[in-house]
């Protein structure tokens, strides 16, 4: 936490991140076409509602994504950040409109969770609900993967479906297959192993930043009443950060209200609780 401010590159890769969900669907124009799908895609039958179930797509990817941790446990090494949500506990709730990821699948998104890498690629894992899609303007790959149809979505994104789908370029969709299908492959977890142990991944909304082997937080956020509650949790915190949390606890506001623990465990954690208003919650910045 203590270089926020020193480094271009995390800060574009968070802007990046953060829309990552917003920016996929004026992607749909450039989608490609005028491609013959392979014979998988010929046999598919669609629902009445012209959605495609996912069992017709053959091999599926097959991972449980129920907190960050499951998505770091299915992501190649290199994540500096990434986030989880849990859409079903965050409907009806202002966090809803400012997070859940909508459209891009024509159907639900139950789960999601999304990564940004050093070299400023990213992933995204979704779970539908119902298990069923719209294809849209994608085509077939001429060839599958280790047996798993691609999609490709653009000539940057593609697709390779299951429980949970995966997006993304198709390198790194290969990549995260291979973590996936090979318990013995490394993953992104081991990097934020430490302060995982030490939290509750049991949060609707849930964050990790690394901005270098020992300089990290989880951030989670739940709806509380009719505002939330965001909980961070941090190794490493700078001189200028502890002040603005100081300043923060100092004064409540009607909106927004936050407490401080320093020194906590053995990773002397600082644990920072800011709870209020949804969007002064959000904004409230500790860096």
């Amino acid at each position: 936490m203590a270089k926020y401010k020193t480094s271009t590159l995390i800060i574009l890769a968070l802007a990046g991140f953060m829309m990552l969900m917003m920016v996929l669907s004026p992607l749909m124009p450039l989608f490609w076409g005028d491609h013959e799908p392979d014979n998988a895609a010929q046999s598919q039958q669609t629902s009445p509602d012209g959605r495609i179930p996912l069992d017709n797509f053959g091999k599926l990817v097959d991972h449980p994504l129920g907190s960050i941790a499951d998505g770091l446990n299915a992501s190649p090494p290199g994540v500096i950040m990434a986030q989880y949500v849990r859409a079903g506990d965050l409907e009806g709730t202002p966090l809803a409109e400012r997070i859940v990821p909508h459209g891009f699948y024509g159907t639900n998104v139950s789960d999601s969770y999304s990564a940004v890498f050093m070299d400023g690629s990213q992933i995204g894992l979704h779970t539908l609900y119902p298990r069923k899609l719209l294809l849209g303007s994608s085509i077939v790959a001429p060839s599958k993967y280790e047996g798993y149809l691609v999609l490709i979505r653009n000539k940057d994104l593609c697709n390779i479906m299951g429980d949970p789908c995966i997006l993304g370029p198709r390198s790194k969709v290969e990549a995260t297959v291979d973590v996936i299908d090979d318990e013995s492959a490394p993953n992104a977890y081991p990097n934020f192993e430490g302060l995982l142990e030490n939290v509750d991944l049991d949060a609707p909304y849930q964050e990790v930043r690394m901005y270098s082997p020992i300089e990290q937080y989880y951030a989670a956020v739940r709806p509380v009443g009719g505002g939330c509650e965001r909980t961070i949790t941090c190794i490493g915190i700078s001189e200028n950060a502890t002040a603005r949390v100081n300043e923060l606890a100092a004064n409540t506001t009607d909106n927004l209200e936050c407490a401080v623990a320093f020194n906590q465990g053995d990773l002397n954690l600082t644990i920072i609780t800011i709870s209020g208003d949804c969007n002064a919650v959000m904004a409230a910045e500790i860096n």
